[in-house]
């Protein structure tokens, strides 16, 4: 209820919350790029350093190319996440650098 030459107001809040957010993205450490390998570069039956693809339709193996870019040894990378897209499907997914593993590739067979 009003008095007489009252009017309503609002009640000013800060339009930042005091705490702390919950959408903040939490510092991370770089992604790092790695070269694989293209299928035509690959021979099947051979054994290659890399992940097999995250997505249940292909699940084939991403092959590491032989050196990293920037000509650092592939050896010197710590346990990262690395951002990969599979040549094969072009999935890109994260991948970690200590759960590579040698694998054997095998081409998709097409059926007619």
């Amino acid at each position: 209820m009003f008095i007489s030459g009252e009017v309503a107001m609002a009640i000013k809040r800060p339009t930042k919350s005091r705490g702390t957010p919950s959408h903040k993205p939490v510092a991370s450490a770089p992604l790092r790029h790695i070269d694989v390998r293209a299928p035509q570069q690959m021979v099947p039956g051979e054994v290659y350093m890399g992940w097999l693809c995250k997505s249940r339709s292909c699940g084939r193996v991403i092959a590491i190319a032989d050196t990293a870019p920037g000509g650092k040894a592939l050896t010197d990378f710590d346990d990262q996440l690395t951002a990969i897209k599979c040549p094969h499907c072009g999935d890109e997914d994260l991948y970690r650098w200590s759960a590579r593993s040698e694998q054997k590739y095998t081409p998709k067979i097409v059926e007619t």
